[in-house]
C-alpha cells in the first residue's frame, strides 16, 4: 500500500469528477487546479485531491497526462507563475514549481454509467478499497517503455520521453515522473462529488438536425434558437444494454444454459440510455458513497460532502413527463433528463421532501457500507448537500455538425453573447465556472446563500459581452430564482427565456408536489434495480 502523497498537509480536498477525459468534465478539473493554486486565500500547506473518472484505464491515463501538463504550465510557465516568482525573487528567496505541483494530486478510476454493475463496482472501490494514479504514457496516450519516468517501473538510469507529459522538452525525468504510478490509497472522505457525465446534447442520443426549422430559427429568433434550441431530433426510445449480461464467454455460456425448475427468470424494465447516463448512473453512484461523502473535513465540521449535480439551461417544464420519468417516449430525453435533476436538486432538502429521500441518504443504507472501512477513524456523519448547476451553451468538437458549420455555428455564438446572452461562454473552460466554484467554495457560505436548502439556486455560467467568465442565479420554470416569490427586476431578466411565466405562490407549490413525486419514483427505480442486480442495502431498508 502506497503512502499517500498529501499525507503531511494540513488540510485536503477531495473530488471525484465523472466524464473527466473531455469537454466540460476535464475543463471543471482544469478549473479546480487553476483556481486551487491561485486563490490567495488558499493555504499554501493544503492540497487537492481530484479522482477522474473516464469509461476507460487509456482514457484516464491520457487525461492525467494532460491535466499533469496543464498543471506545469500554471505552476511554471503563465502569468501567475510569473508574478510568484517576482514575489519571492523580492524576498530573497527562490520560486519553485515544483513546491506548486506537489499540492495537487491526480487519481483515475473508471466506470460507464449506462453499466450499473460498473457504477456498484467504483463505489465500493472507493469506500472500501483503494485506487491510485496509472502510469504515464505518451501524449498520444500510448504506454511508455519499461522504466521511464512517470511509471511504477521508473529507474533513473532510463531516459526521459520528452513527449511523456508535455510537448516541452527538457524537464526532468524524476520531477515529471513525480505523481504517477501511485497504488494502494486510500479516500478517507469526499468533500465533492461533481456529476458531468452524460449523453443526448450535442453527443449521443441524436439522430440529427432538423434544418428547415434551423435555419428559420437561427436567422430570425437567433438568441433562443441558439439557447433553447427545438430543432434537434433526439433518438427516441434509445435503452441501455442489458444489465444482468456479462461480457465474458463464462457469463454469456451460462446465460444461455436452461433455467432450474425453481428458478425464475429475471425480466430486466426498458431502461433508456440518456436516464441512466444523465440521471440514474449518477444517481446510484451519489447513494453509494453516501459513506464517504457524510463525513466531514474535520471533527469540527458540520458539513458534509457536495452532490453537485450539472443540469442544463434548456431544461424546460414541458419538456418533462411523471408519467414517462425516463423519457422514453419524450422527444426531448436530454431536456427531459436535465429537468428531472432540477426537481431533485432543488427539492431535496425541503421538509415535504425529507421523509422520502432519507433512505437515499442515509450512509448505512448502501451496498458499500457493510464493508466499510474499518481503520478510518469513526467520526459523526453529516447529511450531505446537493447543489444545482449549469454550463451555459459552449462549443464543443464533437458537436453534430460538420468543421465549416462548427465555425459558423461559433460564429453565432459570439454575437449572441455580443448582444446580449449572458448564456454563451463558448468555451468549455469558461463554461466549467459554476461547478468548480461550488466544488471549491466554503460548505457554509453556500448554505447561507441557499437559505439553509430552502430557498437553493440554479448556479449557470454565464458571460458578459466581452466574455468574461460569472456565476449567475438562474430562472427555473415553476421555482423562479430561489423558490422565493418576488418581483423580477432588469437584472433578473437578463437571459430569461421569453415564454418563461413568472414563479406563483401555485407553480411554487406545484413544483415541490412534483419534486416529492420525482424522489418518490427514483428511490422505487432504485431499489427496483437493487433486486435486480441482486445487490442490498446494509440494512435493507426498502426491500
Amino acid at each position: 500500500m502506497g503512502l499517500p502523497p498529501w499525507e503531511t498537509s494540513d488540510s485536503q480536498l477531495f473530488a471525484l469528477i465523472t466524464g473527466a477525459n473531455s469537454g466540460l468534465g476535464y475543463s471543471i478539473a482544469a478549473r479546480m487546479i487553476d483556481e486551487f493554486i491561485t486563490t490567495p486565500g488558499t493555504s499554501p500547506k493544503k492540497h487537492l485531491i481530484l479522482i477522474l473518472c473516464t469509461r476507460s484505464p487509456m482514457k484516464t491515463r491520457f487525461t492525467i497526462s494532460r491535466l499533469r501538463a496543464h498543471l506545469r504550465k500554471q505552476a511554471d510557465y503563465s502569468p501567475y507563475a510569473a508574478k510568484q516568482r517576482a514575489k519571492m525573487e523580492e524576498q530573497g528567496a527562490e520560486y519553485k514549481w515544483e513546491d506548486t505541483v506537489q499540492r495537487v494530486h491526480l487519481v483515475g478510476v473508471e466506470a460507464d454509467l449506462c453499466n450499473l454493475k460498473s457504477v456498484y463496482a467504483l463505489a465500493d472501490k472507493l469506500v472500501n478499497g483503494t485506487v491510485g494514479s496509472p502510469d504515464a504514457t505518451t501524449m498520444d496516450g500510448l504506454k511508455l517503455p519499461h522504466g521511464s519516468p512517470g511509471t511504477q517501473s521508473y529507474s533513473k538510469d532510463i531516459q526521459q520521453d520528452t513527449w511523456a507529459l508535455s510537448q516541452k522538452p527538457g524537464s526532468i525525468g524524476a520531477q515529471r515522473a513525480w505523481g504517477w504510478g501511485l497504488s494502494g490509497l486510500r479516500i478517507p472522505r469526499l468533500d465533492a462529488v461533481i456529476l458531468t457525465a452524460g449523453i443526448g446534447g450535442w453527443k449521443e442520443g441524436w439522430r440529427g438536425l432538423d434544418w428547415p426549422l434551423a435555419i428559420k430559427t437561427v436567422l430570425f429568433d437567433t438568441i433562443e434558437a441558439v439557447t433553447w434550441p427545438t430543432y434537434k431530433l433526439a433518438d427516441i426510445g434509445a435503452v441501455v444494454k442489458s444489465q444482468l449480461s456479462s461480457n465474458s464467454e463464462s457469463s454469456v455460456s451460462e446465460d444461455t444454459q436452461p433455467l432450474l425448475d425453481n428458478q425464475q427468470k429475471v425480466v430486466e424494465p426498458p431502461l433508456s440510455s440518456v436516464f441512466c447516463s444523465n440521471v440514474f448512473g449518477h444517481y446510484i453512484l451519489a447513494h453509494e458513497l453516501m459513506p464517504l461523502l457524510s463525513r466531514p473535513a474535520s471533527s469540527a465540521s458540520t458539513s458534509g460532502g457536495k452532490i453537485v449535480w450539472v443540469s442544463s439551461v434548456e431544461s424546460l417544464e414541458e419538456q418533462f413527463s411523471l408519467d414517462d420519468i425516463q423519457g422514453l417516449k419524450s422527444t426531448h430525453p436530454y431536456e427531459s433528463s436535465k429537468r428531472l435533476i432540477d426537481y431533485i436538486s432543488l427539492t431535496s432538502e425541503l421538509p415535504s421532501v425529507q421523509r422520502i429521500s432519507a433512505p437515499y441518504f442515509d450512509p448505512s443504507n448502501t451496498t458499500t457500507a457493510s464493508k466499510e472501512n474499518q481503520a478510518i477513524p469513526k467520526i459523526s456523519l453529516v447529511r450531505p448537500k446537493m447543489y444545482l448547476t449549469h454550463p451555459g451553451i459552449f462549443a464543443s468538437d464533437i458537436m453534430p455538425l460538420p468543421g465549416f458549420l462548427v465555425f459558423i455555428y461559433k460564429l453565432v455564438f459570439y454575437f449572441v453573447r455580443w448582444i446580449g446572452s449572458p448564456w454563451h461562454p463558448i468555451d468549455p473552460y469558461k463554461a466549467a465556472v459554476a461547478p468548480a466554484w461550488i466544488a471549491l467554495t466554503d460548505p457554509d457560505a453556500l448554505d447561507d446563500m441557499d437559505g439553509h436548502g430552502l430557498a437553493k439556486h440554479k448556479w449557470g455560467s454565464a458571460t458578459d459581452t466581452g466574455g468574461e467568465e460569472r456565476v449567475m442565479k438562474t430562472e427555473v420554470p415553476g421555482w423562479g430564482w430561489n423558490g422565493e416569490i418576488g418581483e423580477i427586476d432588469a437584472e433578473k431578466r437578463k437571459g430569461r427565456k421569453r415564454s418563461t411565466a413568472d414563479a406563483t405562490k401555485e407553480s411554487r407549490e406545484d413544483f415541490e408536489i412534483t419534486g416529492a413525486k420525482c424522489w418518490s419514483e427514483m428511490e422505487k427505480l432504485r431499489v427496483e434495480w437493487e433486486s435486480i442486480l441482486g445487490v442490498k442495502g446494509s440494512n435493507g431498508q426498502g426491500r
